[in-house]
């Protein structure tokens, strides 16, 4: 892919971030309303699978389009963080990890913990990438 079709495409990629990550914002305020929905928790989970995927997609995007070359995503989570795109790659290499169990949480025990863990420490991560790629995005030409 040329430079300018991988500008597009972090782009494009940013586009489709933020409106995951605003969805998962939305699910955690209606989280906080009513606790102890069951649903509510499933639509947080799977916002959160959903937008931790796009994240670490979107950071190989941009990656590619700053000449570095990462596929998997504990590779791109590294480069970033190598890069000072993310500031605590452990946070994020926890994240990995938690999305990997969530694909496989049954238990609502183990739900719980897992939106807790979004909610404590998670969203702040998400937070500082959709800030600075917000940035990035307005010094782009």
């Amino acid at each position: 892919m040329d430079a300018q079709g991988s500008d597009v495409r972090w782009k494009q990629r940013f586009d489709n971030l933020q409106r995951a990550y605003q969805r998962l914002r939305w699910a955690l305020e209606i989280h906080q309303q009513d606790p102890g929905n069951e649903l509510i928790r499933m639509a947080v989970i799977k916002a959160y699978e959903f937008t931790f995927e796009l994240s670490w997609k979107t950071l190989k995007d941009f990656l590619v389009y700053n000449g570095i070359d990462a596929k998997l995503p504990r590779e791109v989570l590294k480069q970033a963080f190598a890069t000072g795109l993310l500031n605590n790659g452990q946070l994020w290499i926890d994240m990995l990890e938690e999305r990997n169990l969530m694909a496989h949480t049954y238990d609502d025990t183990r739900a719980r913990k897992a939106v807790d863990q979004i909610q404590e420490r998670y969203l702040s991560g998400l937070q500082q990438l959709h800030d600075l790629l917000a940035t990035k995005r307005q010094e782009a030409p």
